[in-house]
């Protein structure tokens, strides 16, 4: 596959590495990307018992830097970034005005002026015009993307590989938190950080050296079982951990304390885009809630399905799929608040027939500390 629409899609410098390995490659954000090598239940059992490795090159990076670039940040994202240390890295949203996410993104401090910003790959150049449309401040704002591969290294047994391969002191990494090291022989950037719900990190690097450190990742990890990982099981293990995908439970639609996300939203810190909507809905009252919710039987309610209470079309679901680890048909959904309720029963509605399903408590998934 070549492109969609007659739009080209966009290649990561690793595109022939897996098309050696037989992974099956999805168009997925403008980009062609491995969806699966040898499995999704398999990739995402590996990731979940031992460690699985993506290529996640696809998404997007910005710089912020100079005296003004914590005063932009602040503006347009909705955490307060003045609570991050060098080299501390922070989940938050780019804020629309009316209280939704332009994207959500995680924002890596570099240095006293320096910002370094993981974007979703779809939203990359929107999530750079809109930091630049807001930069009344005279910040520096540059899309670093075609400078950067980013290797994501997931699963109770990453950091015993990364191990092998690194300078780092990785036990003096602690989760959110990021070092430059040397990894494979090449400098970067390691961010324990990851969108699996497992422990595990995240690699950012100069794109020539990508089967290099591909290479000898796969290799290190050979022992304790590291396979290659991809989109699907990103997928699933995601969902089991209920992280939101940008497209799904957020979107300019949605606002922050529809999506759950209200601990991402510090009031406190004064004046950001999107601070006005948020309060007033705060006092007012949500418009839908987002819930989790498991099937009763072995149905699997899909992404745009109908939620269904009374037979009555209630709300919709945002993402659902099987959950490979926990053995259940699990899914994310939007319903009215006053129909939020911890083990209420719902349906969800499969080609015009409804299923039964309960609402249960989020994440699904919550992995054990010690691990």
């Amino acid at each position: 596959m070549g492109a969609t629409a007659g739009i080209e899609l966009k290649r990561t410098a690793l595109f022939d590495v897996h098309k050696a390995a037989g992974a099956k490659m999805v168009a997925f954000g403008g980009w062609e990307m491995p969806v699966e090598y040898s499995g999704i239940t398999k990739e995402h059992l590996a990731v979940r018992t031992g460690a699985g490795l993506f290529d996640v090159s696809h998404m997007g990076e910005i710089e912020v830097r100079g005296p003004e670039a914590l005063a932009l940040l602040q503006h347009v994202t909705s955490n307060d970034v003045s609570r991050i240390e060098i080299h501390q890295a922070q989940y938050t949203a780019l804020m629309a005005p009316a209280g939704s996410a332009v994207d959500d993104c995680v924002i890596h401090r570099l240095d006293e002026k320096h910002y370094f910003i993981c974007v979703n790959a779809a939203n990359t150049e929107k999530d750079f015009d809109w930091i630049v449309k807001h930069n009344a401040m005279g910040a520096e704002v540059r899309n670093v993307s075609s400078g950067y591969s980013q290797l994501a290294i997931q699963g109770p047994k990453a950091a015993k590989i990364v191990a092998r391969v690194s300078d780092a002191d990785l036990a003096g990494i602690r989760y959110y938190r990021f070092l430059r090291a040397r990894c494979c022989g090449v400098d970067g950037l390691l961010a324990r950080t990851g969108y699996t719900g497992e422990d595990g990190f995240e690699f950012y690097f100069p794109p020539e050296e990508s089967e290099h450190v591909w290479n000898a990742l796969l290799e290190a990890g050979r022992p304790e079982g590291l396979i290659p990982a991809g989109l699907g099981a990103r997928n699933t293990l995601r969902l089991e951990a209920a992280y939101p995908l940008y497209g799904h439970e957020l979107d300019e639609e949605t606002t922050l304390l529809e999506a759950g996300l209200g601990w991402i939203c510090k009031f406190d810190k004064g004046e950001f885009i999107g601070r006005d909507a948020l309060k007033a809905e705060r006092e007012q009252g949500l418009r839908k809630k987002l819930i989790g919710f498991e099937m009763a039987d072995r149905s699997i309610g899909r992404d745009g399905y109908s939620v269904l209470i009374g037979g009555r079309k209630v709300g919709r679901v945002t993402s659902g799929s099987p959950a490979p680890f926990l053995r259940k048909n699990i899914g994310l959904a939007f319903v009215p608040p006053q129909l939020a309720e911890l083990n209420r029963e719902i349906e969800i509605e499969i080609r015009g027939k409804p299923a039964p399903a309960r609402q249960v408590t989020l994440p699904f998934y919550r992995r054990s500390q010690a691990a």
